[in-house]
């Protein structure tokens, strides 16, 4: 995965209008969250931090995205890309967040690849 970091501006469905990125694929993403007419919201500032135990001692994850859908269900979303997705703590820490969804109503989703990946660059 390109390491990649910026600040995304005069976005519309993200209540502080701007938000910044950590990766191409994060990036990648936060623009096809802006196209998705099925989103209604989106933030990477949610302050979730869901804890999960990793070799004796808990931590906690904050994923990257919580999105609420124009039908009002929510679901947090994680941005990962190799070899990230091989880490047995990415593993915990996925197995944590479903958990945690699970309690809230929501449903997590870990994206790996976006759409413009075969397709061309996001501008």
């Amino acid at each position: 995965m390109i390491s990649k970091h910026g600040r995304l501006t005069e976005l519309k469905k993200n209540p502080q209008g701007w938000d910044s990125y950590d990766s191409a694929l994060e990036r990648e993403y936060m623009v096809e969250l802006e196209r998705d007419p099925a989103v209604k919201t989106w933030t990477k500032k949610h302050g979730i931090k869901i804890p999960y135990n990793f070799l004796g001692f808990t931590r906690h994850y904050l994923p990257d995205f919580l999105i609420e859908y124009q039908d009002g269900s929510k679901e947090l979303h994680e941005t990962k890309g190799l070899p990230l997705l091989l880490w047995a703590s990415t593993r915990l820490k996925g197995e944590s967040a479903e958990e945690y969804c699970k309690k809230q109503g929501w449903k997590y989703k870990r994206i790996t690849k976006g759409s413009l990946a075969f397709y061309g660059k996001v501008d």
